[in-house]
């Protein structure tokens, strides 16, 4: 299986891979409760639960009462599910639900006496095909099953005008991709899910770059690093208010073919940036670029923890060099991420400046355990009789004679001084290219919590 990052990964790190292929059952519209789900030391007993007499292994019957006969490939599957209890105790059975035999995961609910129930089924994301094809679903519970194939009907293609790069690619193992798919309609709702050799790896739900992308750049992306020698599929399915659209891209992996593109040089150095809110200069980045085939595209410049783009260069050739101005915007501990795309679709990037606001004063305490004003000082040692410089200790006073008051100063201890946190206003994250990009890919590629996203 090809290592994947997702683009947000690859370039922030806040992003959680979506590889799944359908989404878990939120429970039971009873009550009842996924067994993913569920912890054994934190459950509510249930008054209603059969007990040692091996009630959740009792008979039911589990059908499929509603599901479509046919789907246009890329579009989510649903389908009803009844379970009933044919006896007159309770019972508590698992459903397990499955797709051409990949679990979907199990929903467990209680059914009394009798009754007849219907559990939260799981949506099933279709993959768009080219060609008509079926899928089996299928429900078990306790013994008992039902299952029903559902056509998939082809997917239209998408415009080759709206697809990137080519449809047909030969890179270098270890040659990371950069894939988009444009807007199909600037004024319908549109998201993408993304497959790779039939795996579904990342949709346009997993991070916020992708509507950040999607915005200034009018395209969803994904990013896909290819390893190994050999032949993959990469299959980006289109959904346009309801409408589904596919593109597909044949990409072989050999000696001799396309090789990442690289960042040789960075001004300033790749490091602390130091900027200052109170200075009105603007701020210059630029970094030396090189592609080893010669088709330099863009340099697209990524500020994490605000998931923005500061903006876009172009560049051409086999190297070149992208500058950036930016008169305002970099928020305390953010990082300047740039994307290097080449007209062959081949992508490197690196976290190359930290933003450091030279206004912003952190007050450290005084850690020096020595400093006699400071109330966290350890006190001394006793008192050495042979150290002329030692003060001599006094007797201790007998148990019967009064002590005198205790000073006011030894009550009254400041706390120590708190460091100011007033850099926590500035550039929170809120949040990439997805799932396992793997996010490189973008769907892997992106630092987070830390000053990362």
């Amino acid at each position: 299986m090809n290592r994947r990052t997702l683009l947000k990964g690859v370039a922030v790190g806040s992003i959680v891979p979506a590889t799944s292929v359908a989404t878990t059952p939120a429970g039971a519209q009873d009550g009842g409760t996924p067994s993913n789900d569920s912890n054994p030391d934190d459950a509510e007993p249930d008054d209603t639960a059969p007990g040692p007499d091996g009630g959740d292994n009792g008979p039911v019957s589990v059908r499929i009462v509603e599901i479509p006969e046919a789907v246009t490939g890329g579009a989510l599957l649903d389908w009803t599910v009844e379970v009933e209890n044919p006896t007159d105790e309770p019972i508590r059975p698992t459903i397990e639900y499955t797709v051409d035999g990949e679990s979907l995961g199990t929903v467990t609910l209680t059914v009394g006496p009798g009754e007849t129930t219907q559990p939260t089924a799981p949506s099933y994301q279709t993959e768009p095909v080219a060609t008509a094809d079926s899928v089996t679903v299928r429900v078990e519970a306790n013994g008992d099953a039902d299952e029903r194939t559902v056509q998939l009907l082809p997917a239209q293609e998408l415009d080759e005008a709206l697809q990137f790069p080519a449809p047909e690619l030969t890179v270098e193992p270890e040659t990371t991709v950069h894939f988009e798919v444009g807007a199909v309609d600037p004024d319908a709702s549109q998201t993408t899910t993304w497959w790779v050799d039939g795996e579904r790896v990342g949709d346009t739900f997993a991070d916020p770059w992708q509507g950040t992308y999607f915005f200034e750049q009018d395209a969803h992306y994904w990013q896909e690093m290819f390893e190994a020698q050999g032949t993959s599929e990469v299959v980006a399915g289109v959904d346009v208010d309801g409408e589904q659209y596919r593109a597909a891209w044949t990409v072989t992996v050999a000696p001799g073919g396309l090789s990442d593109p690289a960042i040789e040089a960075a001004r300033p150095e790749a490091g602390i940036l130091e900027v200052d809110r109170e200075d009105p200069s603007p701020t210059t980045l630029e970094i030396d670029v090189a592609d080893p085939d010669g088709n330099l595209d863009r340099v697209v410049w990524w500020l994490t923890q605000a998931d923005t783009i500061l903006g876009v260069s172009e560049v051409s050739g086999a190297s070149d060099t992208a500058t950036l101005t930016v008169d305002d915007g970099l928020c305390h501990t953010c990082v300047v991420v740039p994307w290097v795309i080449t007209g062959d679709g081949t992508f490197a990037s690196e976290f190359l400046w930290e933003v450091d606001d030279v206004d912003i004063d952190f007050e450290e305490p005084d850690d020096d355990p020595t400093d006699p004003d400071d109330p966290r000082a350890e006190p001394d040692d006793p008192a050495d009789p042979d150290d002329p410089d030692e003060p001599v200790k006094e007797p201790d006073k007998p148990r019967d004679e009064p002590k005198g008051p205790r000073d006011k100063h030894d009550l009254d201890r400041a706390d120590p001084e708190k460091p100011d946190d007033r850099h926590d206003e500035y550039g929170s994250d809120g949040g990439t290219s997805r799932d396992d990009h793997k996010k490189t890919k973008a769907s892997d590629s992106t630092p987070d919590g830390d000053c990362s996203t």
